[in-house]
């Protein structure tokens, strides 16, 4: 299924090349470029904790359960970035528990999970590309919610997700083993409502991005993570008059 095409730039800090790509959904015969992919990009990452590594087994089970991958593409028809998206219903997987959704609301979330794009593309703003995309094709087929992790030490990568209206509400050791005695790493766990609006704003404080230990604080106050901006590297926290999830 083809969802876009368009001209991207590679290499875009060094020899630029001007180049041609497209958005499609990928089948399960991919699946393996897509791990390779994850594999390059992950060796090649200076703080390995931004990146969560989903294995081609889990990746596998969950595209037939109905998870999707959208696939980026080359003019050499290579995978140079994707985004999975995964539809957990009322699995305790669901990330609407961490955030108090109402179990009724459970079967209307999305996961949008892992994202990841070559470095060599990186500039060409693949990630809001590959979010618009996904956010279009779940709404059509009566999806409400969206659901995600960020590692608080990807600034970028919050501040991609964060102007396409999704709204810090948890802050939470995600992905650990009990067995293993693994607690997790460290996530922002981000939600949008596309079909309601946070009205009524009562209180405003500000944190920088990087002030874990005060971000808990106020969302353990009731605080919602609103808006990141780019230039200062300051999150508005936001209180409101009715907590709405």
């Amino acid at each position: 299924m083809m969802l876009g095409k368009g001209n991207l730039i590679k290499n875009k800090h060094t020899n630029m090349e001007l180049e041609e790509y497209k958005m499609k959904l990928l089948g399960k015969d991919r699946l393996r470029e897509v791990i390779d992919l994850q594999q390059h990009v992950y060796d090649n990452l200076p703080n390995k904790d931004v990146l969560y590594m989903d294995s081609y087994e889990d990746m596998l089970s969950d595209m037939e359960d109905g998870a999707r991958v959208i696939g980026v593409l080359n003019s050499k028809d290579k995978i140079i970035a994707y985004r999975y998206i995964g539809f957990p219903g009322r699995d305790e997987r669901n990330m609407g528990y961490d955030i108090g959704m109402q179990p009724e609301q459970m079967d209307k979330v999305v996961h949008l999970e892992t994202t990841v794009v070559d470095s060599k593309y990186r500039g060409n703003d693949l990630q809001n590309l590959t979010l618009v995309a996904a956010k279009k094709m779940v709404v059509q087929e009566g999806y409400q919610h969206f659901i995600c992790t960020v590692s608080p030490h990807n600034f970028f990568s919050l501040y991609n997700i964060m102007k396409n209206g999704l709204k810090i509400k948890a802050l939470k050791r995600k992905y650990g083993s009990t067995e293993k005695g693994d607690d997790g790493l460290w996530r922002f766990i981000l939600h949008s409502d596309m079909e309601k609006q946070i009205l009524n704003p009562v209180d405003l404080v500000i944190s920088k991005w990087a002030n874990l230990e005060m971000q808990r604080d106020l969302i353990e106050r009731g605080y919602i993570g609103y808006e990141l901006h780019k230039d200062s590297q300051q999150l508005n926290y936001v209180k409101f008059e009715e907590a709405k999830i």
